[in-house]
């Protein structure tokens, strides 16, 4: 009895830690990356990278995206372990201070898969498969996307730094309610 407890006690460590185990390192493969990446430090990852078509990389740098690296995919999870997919190395997105971009799997007859890397949402990858033309029309969507929640962020930052700016006295108070009172009568 003991000996059976010991045996499925130890399957069930062996069962709890292995994927614990696998997420903590990133699985190398035999695809390589080529990353582009805008001034605002969003990205557009495609591999693998000897399928990227002449259309697509024009593309792509006509948008404002520069080729800045490239280099073996890793498989990797998003930010809270719910999908995952190939991608730049960690430590390249931390370089390149990157926390929104898109990821292209270029498969058969020029065809592509898409993900997309947000903080906010984690990797999202949704199921359809794209051309050239979908994925022309969807790219400026998600950048769309991606800015806006930027905007809403610098926002907040600007409204917070005046924040810290304005303050009232007493005196400044009771002059702008003085003025404001003599107006309205």
């Amino acid at each position: 009895m003991k000996i059976g407890k010991k045996i499925a006690t130890t399957a069930l460590a062996i069962f709890f830690l292995i994927p614990n185990i696998t997420n903590a390192a990133s699985i190398e493969t035999g695809y390589d990356y080529q990353l582009y990446k805008n001034f605002e430090n969003l990205g557009i990852l495609i591999f693998p990278k000897d399928r990227i078509i002449k259309d697509l990389d024009q593309y792509v740098q006509q948008k404002g995206f520069n080729p800045i690296e490239s280099g073996k995919a890793v498989m990797r999870f998003g930010l809270k372990n719910e999908n995952q997919t190939f991608m730049m190395p960690k430590s390249v997105q931390e370089k390149y201070s990157m926390t929104r971009f898109i990821v292209l799997q270029v498969i058969a007859n020029q065809n592509m898969v898409v993900g997309i890397y947000d903080p906010q949402f984690g990797l999202t990858l949704p199921g359809p498969i794209y051309d050239l033309d979908g994925i022309k029309k969807n790219i400026p969507k998600t950048l769309n996307q991606f800015r806006k929640h930027l905007n809403k962020r610098e926002t907040k930052k600007k409204i917070l730094e005046n924040h810290k700016n304005v303050t009232f006295s007493n005196n400044n108070a009771t002059n702008f309610q003085s003025r404001v009172m003599s107006k309205l009568h």
